[in-house]
């Protein structure tokens, strides 16, 4: 027996080089056309995302306190783990643009018309996958973008009558986002859609295959086929979308912004291709929000479904006329999308885009010296260098003053807390609007009188002696000794302290023990209880923070407090007459 050359062994164990053959005698009448390309490239960028997605899935941990850290890890300490991730986030744009191409030459060469009017229902389904895929992979990072994006699609489908709770329930896992979101959106996003798309795809070229591909036999060669002619066009452009998608992963990654906080307030803004979409809502509040979430796109959708059957005339002019609706569709997304981007761009918006890109950029250096088991949004939460201003801002700077940080004034302003300045400053006019003018506490007149100007440096000395630590400009202690002095001589006939030579009962004494003034333990026992005897007693109007603040926040709000004392204390000239009893 003469031996086999190696294409009739393969045929003969397994049919292979027939099979390829059949695969490619695909029938194209016309000739082969540069507008037919977008299949092939579509098919390339499913595959190229199918391959991204399973080198993630090596390092990728679904889970809402190692989402965020698998993700850092792959964008920043993997090798090539930058550009893969980018090749999926940017193959997945590009997809969405090659579906909106590939579906208007599928319409402009009648490729929807019988015997093929099945397999374009079969695309159509296939579009609404692929959108339904970028819906559920955004969010899986478990970062601020990603996050409250999803929450904000997810909301779209909710606000769909009858049946969108009920599904945006079973896509969130319930009625608050949490791990089972996390989860269903992983099971979705690498299991169930790329299974369903997997056999669509399958199906979808196997009638093509079956039909052959639309072309106008008028035009060209009636037995053309798709190899080599069409081959070789749909592979270039394929092999030229790839190094476009290639080159843009290279030159901006896929963003990775701070880890997602329920809590925040971050501006967020849809996908672009969901854009239109989001903004139509705004036309239609209320209870005309059906006509954004149903009539128009359930319009839209059925007309798209109906193609088949609509569009049957071979006249130009009706077949302009027939798909008329879709170029407004078209001019209306892109008016929507424009509108948009307009409305985003206000001071106010573009404000809360660069926090948050600063926040973002605070907890990739973070991350760098190491995630806690807690999860990255307690890292950035606890970040000594940013979480203490927060938390002022939260709980304090509702009240109290802050250059830089709050303007809100029902209490002291607390620049330059515990100095020298802020010490004489409300000896010289306690009521000044700066200070205690704005509170209910208005029976401490003004010093300055009765103790000139000596006498009121060695009282701001004294009190600046009480909070001093080491590192700080040393305390004089001539001019402590002679502070404490005057103090206990002449102040605790009102203010409760130990060491008074004064004849005042305690009992009769409700101003502030000041023995502490200005150190962390004074501080803190204001934030415990300001209202408690030795503080301000019953006139307090402060709340607790004691149940409101654990004691890692407790201390980081002592420490910001305490180093506002090197800030310009506020400036007070002298107490005017008319107000000194």
């Amino acid at each position: 027996m003469e031996p086999l050359g190696w294409k009739a062994f393969l045929e003969e164990r397994t049919g292979l080089p027939s099979a390829l053959a059949r695969a490619f005698d695909v029938a194209m009448p016309g000739g082969p056309r540069w507008r037919r390309v977008f299949g092939a490239s579509l098919a390339m960028l499913l595959l190229l995302e199918a391959l991204t997605g399973v080198a993630m899935m090596t390092v990728y941990s679904p889970g809402i306190t190692t989402a965020w850290s698998s993700t850092w890890y792959l964008e920043a300490v993997l090798p090539w783990g930058r550009m893969v991730r980018g090749l999926h986030h940017f193959g997945t744009h590009a997809i969405v643009v090659l579906l909106a191409l590939h579906l208007a030459q599928v319409v402009i060469d009648r490729a929807t018309r019988r015997p093929r009017e099945l397999n374009y229902l079969l695309g159509l389904a296939l579009a609404g996958l692929v959108l339904f895929a970028t819906m559920t992979g955004f969010p899986l990072a478990w970062d601020q973008r990603g996050y409250w994006v999803s929450r904000i699609e997810t909301g779209i489908i909710g606000s769909v009558p009858v049946l969108g709770p009920t599904l945006q329930r079973l896509l969130i896992g319930g009625t608050h986002y949490g791990q089972l979101t996390l989860t269903r959106f992983y099971t979705l996003h690498v299991w169930l859609v790329p299974l369903a798309l997997l056999l669509g795809v399958w199906a979808h070229v196997a009638m093509v295959r079956r039909h052959g591909l639309k072309g106008d036999a008028a035009r060209g060669d009636t037995d053309a086929r798709w190899w080599p002619g069409q081959a070789a066009r749909d592979a270039l452009v394929a092999l030229i979308t790839v190094l476009l998608v290639t080159w843009m992963a290279r030159r901006w990654g896929a963003p990775l912004d701070a880890p997602a906080d329920p809590s925040s307030h971050y501006p967020a803004v849809p996908e672009w291709f969901f854009m239109p979409l989001s903004q139509l809502l705004k036309h239609f509040p209320g209870r005309r929000q059906i006509i954004g979430t149903m009539v128009i796109p359930g319009v839209l959708t059925t007309f798209l479904a109906l193609l088949p059957w609509i569009d049957r005339s071979s006249s130009r002019l009706r077949r302009g006329l027939t798909l008329a609706p879709i170029a407004l569709a078209g001019i209306g997304a892109l008016v929507l999308g424009l509108e948009l981007r307009r409305d985003l761009a206000t001071p106010a918006f573009r404000r809360s885009e660069r926090a948050a890109e600063a926040t973002s950029r605070r907890a990739r250096g973070l991350a760098r010296a190491g995630i806690p088991p807690e999860g990255p949004l307690e890292m950035v939460r606890n970040d000594p260098a940013v979480r203490p201003g927060e938390l002022f801002v939260q709980y304090c700077g509702t009240c109290h003053a802050v250059r830089g940080m709050s303007r809100q004034q029902k209490g002291p302003r607390l620049d330059g807390f515990g100095s020298r300045d802020w010490a004489t400053a409300f000896l010289t006019w306690p009521d000044h609007p700066e200070l205690m003018g704005t509170t209910e506490i208005h029976d401490m007149p003004g010093q300055r009188r009765r103790l000139h100007d000596d006498g009121m440096r060695a009282v701001s000395e004294w009190l600046y002696s009480r909070g001093y630590e080491p590192g700080e400009a040393a305390p004089e202690s001539a001019l402590v000794s002679a502070g404490e002095a005057i103090y206990r001589r002449r102040c605790t006939t009102c203010h409760q302290g130990e060491g008074d030579t004064t004849e005042t009962e305690a009992a009769d004494r409700d101003a502030p023990n000041l023995d502490a003034w200005g150190s962390r333990a004074y501080i803190r026992a204001q934030l415990i209880n300001a209202g408690a005897p030795e503080n301000y007693g019953a006139r307090n109007h402060m709340p607790r923070f004691h149940d409101r603040l654990n004691e890692r926040e407790m201390t980081m709000v002592v420490d910001y407090v305490r180093s506002l004392r090197t800030r310009p204390a506020p400036t007070v000239r002298d107490e005017p007459p008319s107000t000194t009893p």
